[in-house]
């Protein structure tokens, strides 16, 4: 990377690799449903206990991503990603050659907690190379590897499976993470963007307790429609495919092309809606409204189709449809939750505060597939069952988008921050002083 003398192609190259990095982050995550039918019935494994596999894979996904976010306020983000895909391989190979319940859970876990720091670390290392006002349109490409791996991943693993068996596709995904790993090793570089403002300056005194800013009202309003999006995420790559192979049945090849479809819808309204807000910003929009407010909107829409798929449709085909839409709408908040953290946090605080975001918001992932297959389980018919499981989902989206509307303000929260640290800085400065006067 340093034989590139355009700093706008290096910062351009990065954000390729790191999209790239987020493509073979979440074929990982949606190999487990690809393969749910033959899987399940290899193991003999319950919709229950499939659930709860699924669910696993959050044990240590928010401690992990915590962990290696506090890590990243010093290390180079080159090596902890350069870790993360080594981790990811040494997860998915086992699987390759021999299954059994212990060795999946085991898999899942071990993989949860390489991934877990993924995708707050590639916006980090993003936002090292460009400043606050054009972060959108970089994260909404990395986000765009996050619905690249997705809709790659129904036709292509499908493809796999049926052609070898499912254990090969855990082969391919090993060697995916492999060939990332040298390309990332040769081309991955640090960016040199520092954030303006009174946070940029290095020290103890620049620092906030933790406590106060996980608890600031944007901090947190933000995290919960976060929290609701991975919860349907969650239930998205664990659960659709299964859903169109026994609900809607398709057939194993349909099932995953159809899976690729329900994921598209995600392109145009993330690319849109980010390209919109940083529009709106750079027109002076304050970031309340261009971030925060397109957010809650968004996510409550969503949660309005899903509410009405559940409720108001029955022809299979639209029903997906609704579906398809209301479960990638409030996806706009992958991007934007993560460039309003950025925003408003102290510049020595953001690596770590990022993860804390993601940390918190993926707990929804530990919950929701788990729900939703014992919903199945103990429905009288397995469509009912997951209209259960989507019903709580549209919910959760129209209760934390109201939430939103009414406490997400990035300036207000910002300008607090800028002003207790410029009070810690007087309050040392001044114990300085009294140190000097006494010697």
């Amino acid at each position: 990377m340093a034989r590139l003398k355009n700093t706008k192609t290096q910062a351009w190259i990065v954000t390729l690799l790191l999209a790239v990095f987020m493509v073979i982050n979440f074929m990982d995550k949606a190999i487990l449903g690809i393969v749910a039918v033959p899987l399940m019935t290899d193991l003999g494994l319950s919709p229950a206990e499939f659930g709860m596999i699924a669910s696993s894979f959050f044990l240590l996904f928010s401690i992990s991503a915590i962990g290696f976010g506090f890590v990243a306020d010093r290390v180079s983000s080159k090596k902890l990603l350069l870790v993360c895909a080594g981790i990811w391989g040494v997860a998915q190979f086992p699987l390759a050659f021999v299954a059994s319940v212990p060795l999946l859970y085991f898999s899942r876990i071990l993989l949860g907690a390489g991934e877990g720091p993924a995708y707050p670390l590639a916006l980090h290392a993003c936002y090292k190379w460009f400043p606050n006002d054009k972060r959108n349109l970089p994260s909404a490409v990395i986000f765009q590897g996050v619905t690249a791996g997705l809709l790659i991943s129904g036709p292509l693993l499908t493809f796999v499976v049926v052609k070898w068996s499912w254990h090969a596709a855990f082969f391919v995904l090993g060697v995916a993470s492999l060939v990332w790993m040298l390309l990332w090793a040769y081309f991955g570089a640090e960016g040199k963007v520092a954030d303006n403002g009174a946070e940029r300056e290095k020290g103890d005194e620049s620092r906030l307790p933790y406590w106060l800013l996980i608890t600031d009202r944007t901090f947190l309003a933000n995290m919960l429609m976060y929290w609701t999006t991975y919860w349907i995420f969650s239930v998205m790559f664990t659960w659709v495919p299964s859903y169109m192979n026994n609900v809607m049945h398709y057939g194993a090849t349909e099932a995953g092309w159809m899976f690729m479809v329900f994921t598209a819808f995600n392109i145009p309204i993330v690319l849109g809606g980010s390209w919109v807000s940083q529009k709106l910003m750079k027109r002076g929009l304050a970031s309340r409204y261009a971030r925060g407010g397109l957010t809650s909107c968004l996510v409550l829409v969503g949660g309005a189709l899903i509410l009405s798929a559940v409720y108001l449709v029955e022809q299979p085909l639209l029903k997906l449809i609704l579906l398809a839409i209301g479960c990638n709408l409030p996806q706009i908040s992958f991007v934007l939750s993560s460039t309003i953290v950025a925003e408003i946090m102290p510049g020595a605080q953001r690596s770590s505060m990022m993860s804390i975001n993601s940390a918190l918001a993926t707990t929804g992932g530990l919950i929701a597939p788990a729900l939703m297959g014992a919903f199945i389980q103990g429905a009288a018919t397995p469509g009912l069952g997951y209209d259960q499981g989507f019903m709580v989902a549209g919910l959760l989206c129209v209760a934390t988008s109201l939430i939103g509307f009414v406490f997400v303000n990035p300036e207000a929260s910002k300008r607090r921050f800028i002003r207790l640290v410029e009070m810690r800085r007087s309050q040392s400065a001044s114990s300085s002083a009294r140190v000097m006067v006494i010697r």
